[in-house]
């Protein structure tokens, strides 16, 4: 099998103890029925379900005496520039490892495929892709008719960071009947001036809390606060665009 990273990975088995170091890969597992294998998970896995399985720290940089000790025999980890350590250090304990970033949709699905791969549950991983794309489908006809709502994705931050073009969240937000007012940028994600605000029609600010948001920079706009709907792209990830569409367009979905 094949990672984000185009690292060739061969298993002589399906993996049976698995540390997760990506969230959104930690929810897949679980969807795709392999939850018992994973013997590790993030500070940032926070759902109960998950709160029994031990955390070896933050995803970047975890804990690897906490690592060593769990006797994993793969290790998912975040394919990025952002912790290069992570992966040498597990290529110097010998232990295997994948890479997932689930950047858009279609990384999504790769990552799911990847993952049923390492476990041994591809028909799973065919079924809950076919599912995610027929809901997104469904979705997309509901919506095509309905005005465009100028929406914007804040992860945080000051200055606000957004989600820019070529994201799974600017196509969350176009299957969701919005259009995403920062899909002209030049990055993924990243910080923008008040100014760039103020340039732009702004409908709705979509934010994990809006205290984190200054609403004076969008007058007029509504500013809607979802949690962590849209911040771990993993297999309910059409059950957040509906969500989304549902704020954007009300009841008319209904």
């Amino acid at each position: 099998m094949v990672d984000a990273t185009g690292l060739e990975v061969t298993l002589e088995e399906p993996a049976r103890r698995i540390i997760s170091l990506v969230p959104s890969a930690t929810q897949t597992l679980r969807a795709l029925g392999a939850i018992h294998t994973v013997v590790g998970r993030t500070d940032f896995d926070l759902e109960n379900w998950v709160l029994d399985i031990p955390s070896v720290g933050g995803g970047l940089e975890p804990n690897f005496e906490d690592i060593i000790a769990l006797e994993p025999d793969l290790v998912v980890r975040f394919a990025g520039d952002q912790d290069p350590q992570t992966k040498s250090r597990l290529d110097e304990l010998g232990i295997p490892q994948i890479a997932v970033r689930p950047d858009r949709l279609t990384d999504l699905y790769s990552s799911i495929i990847l993952l049923g791969k390492a476990t041994g549950t591809e028909p799973a991983a065919d079924s809950i892709i076919s599912n995610i794309k027929n809901d997104l489908a469904d979705l997309q006809r509901w919506t095509s008719g309905k005005p465009k709502i100028h929406t914007v994705y804040i992860l945080g931050g000051s200055p606000p960071w957004v989600a820019g073009p070529d994201t799974y969240i600017d196509e969350i937000l176009v299957l969701a009947g919005g259009r995403n007012v920062f899909s002209d940028l030049g990055f993924l994600y990243g910080s923008v001036s008040p100014e760039q605000f103020r340039v732009r029609k702004i409908d709705v600010v979509l934010i994990s809390d809006r205290s984190q948001f200054n609403p004076r920079l969008t007058p007029g706009a509504r500013i809607e606060e979802i949690g962590n709907t849209l911040d771990f792209p993993g297999p309910n990830i059409a059950e957040a665009a509906r969500h989304v569409a549902t704020i954007l367009h009300g009841d008319l979905l209904r």
